[in-house]
Order: structure tokens, then sequence, then C-alpha cells
């Protein structure tokens, strides 16, 4: 695996760690958020309501944007490198699945073991 690819991978995964607590953490306001405004007898989908859930999770819904947009940047730069070994395919394979597309790594897979088997003959 390349040091790129390596350091890329664990800025990835460290980010992806941060990005799974952010979004837990604004499931868990968005349902507070819920709670409260059925409380107070706001009527689901109005402005009130929307106002209030916003003030409720808006600084985390900015945060997990601001993760996800960090991730994308990643998956972007980690997709055009090419692995060399299983623990660059599996970075590259998160990558792929993070961008919705995870049916990219089987190229990947295929070249890496055509280079496996050539190097074996």
């Amino acid at each position: 695996m390349t040091e790129a690819l390596a350091r890329l991978g664990a800025t990835f995964a460290a980010l992806m760690v941060d990005y799974r607590a952010a979004q837990s953490q604004l499931a868990a306001l968005q349902h507070e958020a819920d709670r409260t405004a059925a409380d107070a007898g706001l009527v689901y989908g109005s402005s009130a309501w929307s106002a209030h859930r916003f003030a409720v999770t808006g600084r985390t819904v900015h945060h997990v944007n601001e993760l996800y947009e960090k991730l994308e940047d990643l998956a972007q730069a980690i997709a055009p490198m090419r692995p060399a070994c299983f623990a660059g395919l599996l970075i590259k394979a998160h990558a792929h699945q993070f961008s919705g597309n995870p049916a990219a790594i089987i190229p990947e897979i295929e070249a890496l073991a055509l280079a496996s088997n050539q190097e074996a003959a």
C-alpha cells in the first residue's frame, strides 16, 4: 500500500467514526426536538415546528454536513489511487461504499488478483 493511500485511509476512518457519532447525536436531538415540539403543541411540519427543530438540532446538522463534505473529498482523493495490497483494497472499498458505488471496487479486486497471480507464476 502506498504511504499516501494509508494516510488518506487513516484520516477517512477517523472521520467516519466522528461522522457516525455525530449522526447518532443528531438522531437523538431530532427525537428530543420532536418530543418537545409535540409537548408544546406545535404541528408537525409547520414553520413553528421547523424553527423549533432547527433551534435544537441546527448546530449538529451543520457539523454532520461538514464531516460529510470532508469524507466526500477524501473519497474522491482515494478513488483514483491503485491499491497494491489487501489493506489498500479495504480502504478503497470503504471509500467506494461511502460514495454510494460499492461495485466500483470489483475492477480493483480483479486487478489485484491478476497482479498476485502474475507474481505467483
